[in-house]
């Protein structure tokens, strides 16, 4: 009977442990994947053999919005009312996208570090973001027409 009280205990240490471990290599794969995708560089934007992309009316008028948007936000609102409106018209330019093929492709590498810079707005940095977007937003006609 002690063997087997011993034997029993012994397997359950052995379980224990290696559960412990296996839930320890799940946490570090996931934060190194974590830390992988945050400093990952986002998909270069290429053009159409030197030429700019056509996009669909609805994404160009979608952008115009967005620096419209920037431009137009003052020093009382809020970053977290910018960013709702930034997200809003971001929203929209997804839900209006008709393009298709290596053009589609190419706005989605536009639109990414578009994305991430909308999310990092906060109101410490609010200032310095628009500027940012605002740059970033006048390059879109280096990429499509």
């Amino acid at each position: 009977m002690k063997k087997i009280n011993a034997l029993t205990v012994v397997l359950l240490s052995i379980t224990f442990i290696a559960c412990q471990k296996k839930e320890e290599q799940k946490t570090n794969s996931a934060s190194t994947e974590k830390v992988a995708t945050e400093t990952q560089t986002p998909p270069k934007v290429n053009l159409n053999n030197g030429q700019p992309w056509e996009a669909n009316p609805e994404t160009t008028s979608g952008i115009k919005a967005l620096q419209t948007l920037i431009l137009a936000s003052n020093q009382g609102e809020s970053a977290a009312v910018l960013k709702e409106k930034l997200n809003t018209e971001f929203a929209i330019i997804f839900k209006k996208c008709t393009m298709t093929g290596e053009a589609h492709d190419q706005l989605h590498n536009y639109l990414l570090p578009l994305k991430h810079k909308i999310n990092a707005i906060e109101e410490a940095n609010k200032k310095p973001m628009q500027q940012e977007i605002a740059s970033y937003l006048e390059q879109y006609t280096l990429y499509f027409k």
